[in-house]
């Protein structure tokens, strides 16, 4: 039986740096690799993305110059760092930078950043990063992780969870109560009952 019960998780990576090239050459790696990737040279563009709840992942150029500077624009990613943290505090940030003129590695990670790349850094290092994280975001959306990790607290939640992702899956309440072996009248019964208890 299938447990990956999330059907609709889309894996995707907000790449925030505000040299252009640098920026489109690495998004172009990562879409090679799999990876869904949107892309700001802005801080306000990657907050607006952020709150926009479109975004899986952001790797964050921690010295952002922003060359293509407007009034009240910050220069660092510690304003996007924070608006990761105001949207979703488990939002995973991946800071990155190649300036030499303070410690960018400790910098960041002191603010809340989850992990540093000192740039330049090998591509395959960064791909097996973010597959790790996919895998890891997506197992959190699993009901049967949650029960584990006690965010679900029950065995039932996890079978109306279930049932939900199912029909999802399928495309109606008809056709997946065969599938779970279950009555229609059950399965409706899941789908209006809250997801969590």
């Amino acid at each position: 039986m299938k447990t990956d019960t999330d059907t609709s998780f889309k894996f995707t990576v907000l790449l925030v740096d505000d040299h252009d090239a640098y920026r489109k050459q690495l998004a172009e790696y990562l879409r090679g690799d799999g990876f869904q990737v949107i892309e700001a040279n802005l801080t306000s563009t990657a907050c607006a993305m952020i709150r926009e709840g479109r975004v899986s992942l952001v790797l964050l150029d921690w010295a952002l110059q922003n060359h293509h500077f407007s009034p009240g624009e910050p220069s660092t990613g510690l304003e996007i760092l924070r608006t990761c943290y105001e949207v979703n505090p488990l939002l995973p940030v991946i800071a990155m930078s190649e300036s030499e003129l303070y410690d960018a590695r400790d910098d960041s990670l002191l603010a809340g950043a989850d992990c540093f790349l000192k740039k330049p850094f090998a591509r395959l290092s960064l791909s097996v990063l973010l597959h790790r994280w996919n895998a890891r975001l997506k197992a959190e959306k699993n009901p049967f992780t949650q029960l584990t990790a006690g965010v679900i607290k029950t065995a039932d939640s996890v079978n109306r969870a279930y049932t939900r992702a199912v029909v999802e899956m399928v495309g109606s309440a008809l056709r997946a109560a065969p599938k779970l072996g279950l009555s229609r009248q059950t399965v409706a019964s899941y789908l209006a009952s809250p997801s969590f208890s």
